[in-house]
């Protein structure tokens, strides 16, 4: 993966996850815990526009906790992209989707591949309704630059059968631009 194995992390449901013990406050609870599209949520909510940034786009194999988030088979082929989410030039999260190719239309194959817009947006603007299951959150514990950044991973379901396993890393800046947005949008922090 993108981040490494994140297999080994402590993944919460949001549905027993406490932001407030975790000591995060109501906006970035908001991002993190969202169930529909997150770039039209802090598009909406904040006025921050994503940009993307395609790092990576390749068939690869499902590991088995993929495989078993997805309801696929463990080994199963599936598109792997990398991304990074950016707002004015700087990095706020990055993410990792991983798609079977079995239920992947050839047409969004080829948008993706064109790396500019995020997936979520991708599905939606195609008429496809989305439903977000498995939705968890941790605080990443790592050896790497990204120990005590805030993920979440969740599968993104359409009617038509795409699925798609999205694991998303925040960095600080994140949660830099949410509360200089919120001050300019007047959105109250609780």
């Amino acid at each position: 993966m993108f981040f490494g194995s994140l297999e080994s992390q402590n993944w919460q449901p949001v549905r027993y996850w406490k932001a407030d013990e975790a000591g995060l406050g109501r906006n970035p609870a908001a991002v993190l815990t969202t169930a529909g599209s997150l770039t039209r949520f802090l598009e909406r909510h904040f006025g921050i526009k994503l940009e993307v940034r395609l790092h990576d786009q390749f068939v690869d194999k499902a590991l088995p906790e993929e495989a078993a988030l997805l309801g696929c088979e463990s080994d199963a082929p599936s598109l792997r992209r990398q991304v990074s989410l950016m707002h004015r030039g700087s990095v706020l999260f990055d993410a990792e989707s991983v798609l079977p190719l079995e239920d992947l239309p050839a047409d969004l194959i080829s948008d993706l591949e064109e790396g500019k817009r995020p997936l979520g947006n991708l599905l939606l603007d195609r008429g496809l309704s989305l439903s977000r299951s498995d939705l968890c959150v941790t605080q990443i514990e790592s050896e790497r630059g990204i120990n005590g950044c805030w993920a979440r991973r969740s599968v993104l379901r359409s009617p038509s059968g795409t699925r798609a396993l999205v694991v998303e890393v925040f960095h600080p800046e994140m949660w830099n631009r949410l509360e200089s947005s919120a001050r300019r949008y007047n959105v109250r922090e609780g």
